[in-house]
């Protein structure tokens, strides 16, 4: 009986069909804007202007320039550059302090836990507010600094649920063998718990990098350095000042067509790109990660 493979009824092929077109539908809806994007950075601005650039551009007018003119801007590779810095030293640090405090929270003997977690869900829910939180910073002397770009996010409530409730639903037996065997709570947490923990490192990763890759609100608060703008801000300004101004104001030459739109859409395109290649490795880890750390055995 295991190897009789049954034929579908009418009405599974019926459903699996709209299954198929429906969430067909959606991908394309949801590739559409995209794909956009990437066919107005390569055409000319007559043909962004006209509406001749759809989701696929005109082949026989492709150019090439407006990456050339992103990439020899320096102001966008300064942010760039201090981005890539910055998602890379705030995730690794954030995961330190997020899967240190989970491991702790997740233990029963721990005195006063439950306080420290509703403790945690509370500031989750009511922050100290932008002003508190800038004459906070500015007391300890961290705005202009490339430190204040990665401290403020180090620590998120609800990523360190999620490990907690991981680390939760390990069985306890582990601990307590090791502990016989000599174990302190440093070795049990970097030798048995992190490991077990893969997948939901791996997507917690991932929403830290995301957060840091795309956060604007940081640098524009509490910096007001060139050297310290990070990517989006200058996406901003650069989106802000439209065509003409920013390639007189950010180092570029208009070359022929090649002005506003289709720059601006370079410019996306291209700090978009290290997001969407970092994601397939990581996405095979997504659903377990999350589900793993949802839901508590």
């Amino acid at each position: 009986m295991a190897g009789i493979k049954l034929k579908p009824t009418l009405g599974e092929r019926t459903f699996y069909a709209i299954n198929y077109v429906f969430f067909g539908v959606l991908a394309f809806l949801m590739l559409a804007p995209i794909l956009n994007l990437v066919s107005k950075s390569m055409s000319s601005e007559t043909d962004v202007i006209t509406g001749a650039v759809g989701i696929l551009p005109d082949f026989t007018n492709l150019q090439f320039e407006t990456y050339k003119l992103v990439f020899a801007n320096q102001h966008f590779i300064t942010g760039f550059k201090n981005t890539i810095l910055v998602t890379i030293v705030g995730s690794f640090v954030a995961i330190s302090v997020t899967a240190c405090a989970a491991y702790a929270l997740s233990k029963p003997y721990l005195r006063g836990r439950k306080f420290l977690v509703l403790l945690c869900i509370f500031i989750m829910i009511f922050s100290g507010g932008m002003i508190p939180t800038y004459l906070v910073v500015d007391s300890l002397k961290l705005t202009n600094t490339f430190t204040v770009l990665w401290l403020l996010g180090v620590f998120s409530v609800y990523n360190m649920l999620i490990l907690k409730n991981n680390f939760e639903s390990m069985p306890r037996e582990l601990e307590e063998s090791a502990t016989i065997d000599g174990a302190g709570q440093m070795r049990i947490f970097l030798q048995i718990y992190l490991p077990l923990s893969k997948a939901t490192l791996a997507v917690i990763t991932l929403f830290f990098a995301v957060g840091y890759w795309n956060n604007f609100f940081t640098a524009l608060l509490y910096t007001t350095r060139t050297d310290l703008k990070t990517l989006q801000l200058v996406l901003k300004e650069i989106i802000y000042s439209v065509s003409d101004v920013f390639l007189s104001l950010y180092g570029g030459q208009m070359s022929g067509e090649i002005t506003g739109q289709s720059t601006i859409a370079a410019c996306v395109v291209v700090a978009t790109l290290p997001i969407v290649f970092a994601y397939p490795f990581l996405q095979k880890h997504f659903a377990s990660g999350v589900m793993t750390g949802s839901v508590k055995g």
